[in-house]
């Protein structure tokens, strides 16, 4: 059973069972047959009480499938609870769930307690039945909402008390708010010297894979780019025309501390990469971040290896809404220093430290191999809002 139970009145009913067993008795004594009739009567309403108090919510289960919803503040969603009951109705009750002030009910009472939200909202389920009941939601800030508590509070039908089912196993359900994203109006440069994806006319590199037309077979074209069947038609010799493609790619470097603590910009500085994050994610650019946040496991500080598309952007935005200042840091030098060793560096570096001199010998060896794009502190809050 996923449910912890907790029971209250049933106290008084067992006291009300025994009375009327003792006035069974005097009835019978007294050869009151009337009020043998009507105890009787009572004396089954109790036992059914007592039966269902012992039963109700045996066969009750909560869908508990994985499901993160996800917001940007100020956005609406909802969370969608399933239920399943296979045993005594539930009738009058009410569901109680509390979850994290990342996100608010939105258009219902709710109870703020602590750093959590209660929603109280009826509830009723018959026999073999399925019922979903949708919270609505609102995104406030980034971060991610737990759903800390989930419970069903079933009042006795005939007297007083209630039961109260908690649900026991970790609730699978969450919702995640993005850091706020602002456009950004900004070419990033591709490099003509490496091949890539990017289609670019004036790039050294053809892409084998998507021809777009055909010329003229003109002398040193290679063998395998001849087009037979248009040669064919044309009686002409024919050269495939390739598309031009050029290498493309970002590594954005932000230093969120200074020493050992996280400097007030913290989350200028998580909004700014969440912006050009989302920019190369329209333009199709690759891009990979770090920032010197410890992590645990192979990479030490918080690092997202370089990728493009939809499940890339996501891994990016979900990575960069449970950040909290509360993280311990790494010195920046020894990201650098770990960068520099074991990856290789893109077309295209953004770095945003303070006191950008202090790192002067790594910087200066990366230019050699990228184009380092220095960004100020006081820029990484500069985004237009447009």
């Amino acid at each position: 059973m996923n449910w912890n139970r907790h029971g209250s009145g049933m106290r008084n009913t067992k006291m009300y069972l025994d009375l009327l067993v003792f006035a069974l008795v005097l009835s019978f004594l007294f050869k009151q047959f009337l009020f043998v009739a009507v105890i009787t009567f009572l004396l089954l309403i109790a036992l059914v009480q007592i039966i269902y108090f012992h039963r109700v919510g045996q066969k009750f289960y909560f869908v508990n499938d994985k499901n993160r919803i996800r917001l940007i503040k100020d956005t609406s969603s909802h969370f969608t609870l399933k239920f399943n009951n296979k045993g005594f109705p539930i009738w009058n009750a009410n569901l109680i769930i509390s979850f994290q002030t990342n996100v608010e009910p939105d258009g219902i009472f709710n109870t703020a307690v602590g750093d959590f939200h209660e929603v109280k909202i009826p509830f009723s389920i018959g026999y073999n039945k399925s019922v979903s009941l949708k919270v609505p939601i609102k995104g406030v800030s980034r971060g991610l909402a737990r759903i800390k508590q989930l419970q069903v509070e079933i009042p006795h039908p005939l007297t007083e008390g209630s039961i109260l089912l908690e649900f026991k196993p970790y609730i699978l359900l969450d919702a995640i708010v993005f850091p706020t994203i602002y456009n950004i109006n900004e070419d990033f440069a591709p490099s003509k010297l490496k091949q890539g994806e990017l289609a670019l006319n004036s790039s050294l590199f053809d892409d084998p894979f998507f021809p777009v037309g055909t010329r003229e077979y003109e002398p040193g074209d290679q063998f395998h780019h001849i087009h037979w069947k248009a040669s064919a038609k044309t009686q002409q010799l024919q050269t495939k025309i390739f598309t031009r493609v050029a290498n493309v790619s970002v590594l954005f470097v932000i230093n969120v501390g200074k020493k050992y603590n996280i400097l007030s910009d913290f989350e200028e500085k998580l909004e700014w990469l969440a912006s050009y994050a989302d920019a190369c994610y329209k333009q199709d650019i690759p891009f990979s971040f770090a920032l010197n946040i410890r992590a645990s496991g192979k990479v030490p500080f918080v690092y997202l290896p370089l990728g493009s598309g939809d499940s890339h952007r996501i891994q990016a935005m979900e990575l960069l809404s449970i950040l909290s200042i509360a993280n311990s840091l790494v010195p920046f030098d020894k990201l650098l220093a770990y960068l520099d060793l074991h990856e290789e560096l893109p077309v295209a570096t953004y770095v945003i430290t303070n006191r950008e001199d202090t790192f002067t010998p790594f910087l200066h060896r990366w230019e050699q191999r990228t184009n380092v794009i220095y960004k100020s502190s006081a820029k990484a809050g500069g985004i237009s809002h447009g």
